[in-house]
């Protein structure tokens, strides 16, 4: 029986120790894992560099950059209602969704001649700014609408 126990016991030790994730320090208390200071270094360094090679000053001012979205993260969970972090995770994956989307400049110069016709059409006295200056304010826009155009596509709405 003591066996069978100190065996499992070492089993339970070998396997947790793999799947405890290695911290590379703490913010309150809250853990950042030496993987989460990898994914920063790969982004800042751009590929360059790992944790297990950065010089202890390096180390340091690295958990000094990543503790403020720590603090921020733990801060809203706290303080945000319910509506206010699916508004945020809303936005959050709207933006995300946008920024994938692939609109040409063909596209976006169409919809920037509708513009111009369209307030042709108004008599608007407004000066149309160059193409150049709003084609980036356009192309957000038909990102927003393809992405919302996908959504109503196979929404199922019901009214009662």
């Amino acid at each position: 029986m003591k066996k069978i126990l100190a065996l499992l016991g070492l089993t339970l030790a070998l396997t947790t120790t793999s799947v405890v994730a290695k911290t590379a320090g703490t913010v309150n208390g809250m853990i950042i894992t030496v993987k989460e200071a990898d994914e920063a270094l790969k982004v800042l360094t751009k590929g360059q560099k790992t944790w297990d090679v950065l010089p202890k000053e390096g180390k340091t001012q690295l958990i000094q950059m990543m503790s403020p979205a720590k603090l921020v993260a733990a801060k809203s969970k706290e303080t945000l209602t319910g509506k206010e972090k699916e508004a945020a995770l809303a936005g959050f994956w709207m933006q995300k969704k946008m920024s994938e989307t692939k609109v040409s400049d063909e596209e976006a110069k169409a919809a920037y001649g509708k513009m111009k016709k369209m307030a042709k059409k108004a008599k608007s006295k407004k000066k149309i700014p160059e193409f150049d200056a709003v084609k980036n304010q356009i192309k957000m826009q038909l990102a927003q609408e393809k992405v919302v155009g996908k959504l109503m596509k196979n929404a199922k709405i019901k009214v009662k």
